[in-house]
This record gives C-alpha cells, structure tokens and sequence, in this order.
C-alpha cells in the first residue's frame, strides 16, 4: 500500500514538472514575438520620419507656389479694378456725350421705348397674337436702357400696322386649339378681327395671353348661335355673333349657372319645392283629364237621355230620379245625387291649394336659411369680398324663386279645375230642374199616367 502511495505521488510530480516547463517555453515565444514588432513598428516609424522630411521640401515649395500665385492675383485685382474705374469714367464721359449730342432725341426715345411696352400689353392680350405667336419678342428692345435701333423704331412700326390691318381682317388660320379635356388638336380656325375667333364645328374660342393658344370655351352659346357660327365658317351664311369685348362676354357665360346648377344651389329646402311641384302637376294633369272625360261622357248622356249610363254624373243623376214615386221623392232622390256628385267633382283640388299655398312658404324658409348662412359668411370673412356676398344672397333667393314658380302654375291649375268643376255642376243642377219641370208639366197634363210611371225623361 505504501509502495502504490510512493508511485502515485511521483507520478504527480513528473506531471507537475512538465506543466512548469511548457508554460516557459509559452512565455518565451511571447516575449520574441512582442520584441519583434517593436522593432517592425520601429523601422516602420524611421521610414515615415524619413518620407515626411524628404516632403517638407516639397511643401515648402507648394507653399512658395500658392504665395507667389496670390501675389499675382492680387496684381491682377488692381489692374482690373483701375481699369473699371477707367471704364466706368470713359462710359459716364460717353454718356454724357451721348445726351448732350441726341438733344430732345432722347425724350423721343424714351417715348418710343414707352409706347412699345404700351403696345407690347396689346399685342399680348390680342387674339391676332395667336396667329403671329412670335412678334411678342420683337419689342425686347423696350425693357433694355440703350437707344433703339432704325430697325427696331422699323419693327415697332410694322407691327402697329400688322394689328390695325389685321384689326379688320376676317381671316383663317390653322392652330392648335386646346379642347376643355385639356387635348391639343390643329384645326382651322375664323379669326373676325380682334374679337371673335370659331373652328368649323361653330365653337367660339378664347386666347390665353400667358400660353399664347386659343382653347374652346366650355360652355357654350345656344345651339343655333353655333349652327350659324358654323354656316358663317362654310361660307354659307354671312350672319355671325361676334363678342365685342374681345371674348370677355363669352367668358362670363361660363360663370353663370345653368338652370340645374340653380336648381342644386337651392338645396334639400329646393328639392322638396321641386317635389311638391311634380306631385302638383301631377294631381292637376290627373284631374284636367277626369274633368275633360266627364265633360265629354255628360255630353253623351245629353244627347242620349232617353238611355241613362251609370258611368257618368248625369246619368246617375237620371237614374236616381227614375227610381222616385212623387215629385217630392224626385227632388230629394236629385238632391241627394247631386250631393254625391260634387266630392267626385272636387277631388284633388284641395290638395292642389294646399301646395299652392305651401311652396312660397318652404321658397321664404330656403332663403332665411341661406341669409343666415351668408351672414355667418360675412361674420368669418368679412365685407372684403363683394363676390362672396352676391353668391350667398343670390343662392339663398333661389329657393324663393323656385317656390314662386311653383305656386304660380298650380294656382293658376287650381282655379281652372276649380271653375270646371263649378260649371259642371251647374249644368247637372239645370238638367235635374229641367227633369222637375218636365216631371210637373208631365203631371198637370195627364195625372194619371204620370202617377203610373216610375221614371222620367229628360227634356233637354
């Protein structure tokens, strides 16, 4: 046992031994190689010193470079500086030479230049520009200090004809004329002078200075203004609607609202007018042909009183009478139809009044409504803009308008029904005191047959 102790523990030893040994040679090859790169870093350090003093004569030499560079800049700057001085002298020597020899040419001149940028404004806003685009430029010279040139007073001259010329011309053209899609299509088009411009299809075109183009105006004049705009074009007809502000009327055409566009200003408070106006035209062309049926089925019946119809007043009327035993029964019994007839006459025309009365009422609610708007406008906005103003009031009448214009024809619908139905009636009661009349002078005359008869004939 002691013998395995003693092997174990020198076992352990050895082990030891060979741990301290490796762990020496690890430390040394450390140290080598830490020694190592002190020297690369070294020799690397002696080399860039060495660079960096080779270069600094380079440096200096740069440097040397850029001062005597700066120096002669500097030269330079001076040099120029006195000769602008010189020059500036020279042109102030000139100028006033220039002035002292033109005498009153320069105020020509300067009348000249002004009148050319006058002109120049009215050449812009010209339509003639659309067809001669580029003459726009030929008044440059205007902007420009200098004195014109004979050829520039020449072409200031020239133009001032080639307007007034082309002021009375009726000429056609080919151009690019923007459709309301925002596409371009060269068509030909009718220039009348400054004023008016059409292509074949009749449409009146504007010019847009900024663009220098002529474009269709989106809305246009009525159908038949066209239909002789374009007949003027073909040579057809020698009669043309010609705009004399230069288009400015034409654009106001498309500022002012279409009757639908109206009708949408007027909002839910116009909608509903609308729609009591179609249901009042409707309950008036209903009872405008029960009227006219009855009238006609009564005439029938006058011509045909021997044989009564239940399908009409009258003949109702006649068969209730034919049922009475005595005069006095008759006359109750033609009373009593003559009651029943008169709701069937004035069917409709109730409600016809009441719609007539109702929709001024809803146009006056509409247009308190919108001034109450226009005012909250006025509140946020102010009295700056006399436009928002004229819009607000302008849209707050229009459901006045469509009120009015609807109470007017039912009222006027109303009253006709109504005298219809009067006359109608009137005539029953004269055929029924005819019937009583018939009936008494029938009993004078022959008591007896008239006792037996159940009926009566009409006398008409």
């Amino acid at each position: 046992m002691k013998l395995i102790k003693c092997v174990v523990a020198s076992l352990l030893l050895v082990a030891g031994s060979a741990t301290q040994v490796q762990a020496a040679e690890d430390l040394n090859q450390l140290l080598q190689q830490v020694r190592q790169s002190a020297a690369a870093d070294k020799a690397t350090d002696q080399q860039r010193l060495k660079e960096f003093k080779a270069d600094a004569g380079k440096q200096a030499q740069l440097l040397q470079q850029a001062q005597d560079r700066l120096a002669a800049a500097d030269a330079r700057q001076a040099e120029l500086k006195q000769q602008f001085d010189r020059q500036e002298d020279e042109l102030a020597e000139k100028e006033e030479a220039l002035r002292n020899r033109s005498g009153q040419l320069g105020e020509v001149f300067g009348v000249v230049k002004q009148s050319a940028q006058e002109f120049r404004g009215v050449m812009g806003d010209s339509m003639i520009s659309a067809e001669y685009p580029e003459r726009l430029k030929q008044l440059d010279f205007a902007d420009n200090k200098r004195i014109p040139t004979v050829t520039e007073l020449e072409t200031l001259w020239f133009l001032m004809q080639q307007e007034m010329t082309a002021s009375g011309e009726i000429k056609t053209f080919s151009h690019q004329v923007v459709q309301p899609d925002g596409s371009r299509l060269q068509q030909q088009v009718l220039r009348v002078g400054p004023f008016t411009a059409i292509n074949e299809a009749g449409q009146y075109l504007s010019y847009q200075p900024d663009a220098h183009h002529l474009n269709v105006i989106p809305r246009q004049p009525d159908s038949g203004v066209q239909q002789q705009a374009a007949a003027f074009f073909s040579g057809s007809q020698n009669t043309l609607v010609v705009d004399p502000s230069r288009g400015n009327l034409l654009k106001l055409i498309t500022q002012t609202p279409t009757i639908e566009e109206r009708i949408h200003q007027g909002g839910l408070v116009g909608y509903i007018i609308i729609a009591l106006g179609a249901l009042g035209a409707i309950v008036a062309i209903w009872r405008l042909l029960r009227t006219l049926m009855c009238d006609l089925a009564v005439r029938r019946q006058m011509k045909n009183s021997a044989v009564p119809k239940q399908s009409n007043p009258l003949g109702r009327i006649l068969l209730s009478a034919r049922k009475a035993d005595s005069r006095d029964d008759m006359e109750l019994r033609i009373d009593e139809a003559l009651l029943q007839e008169v709701p069937r006459l004035e069917s409709g025309l109730s409600l016809l009044k009441l719609l007539a009365a109702v929709a001024p009422l809803l146009g006056l609610l509409g247009t308190v409504t919108g001034m109450i708007g226009t005012f909250q406008s006025i509140t946020l906005f102010g009295t700056g803009d006399p436009k928002l103003m004229a819009g607000g009031i302008s849209q707050a009448l229009i459901t006045t308008v469509l009120g009015l214009c609807v109470a007017i024809p039912l009222l006027f619908c109303h009253t006709l029904l109504a005298a219809r139905s009067k006359r109608m009636l009137q005539r029953l009661q004269q055929k029924s005191l005819a019937l009583l009349i018939d009936h008494t002078d029938r009993a004078v005359a022959n008591p007896a047959r008239a006792a037996n008869e159940n009926g009566v004939s009409d006398a008409a």
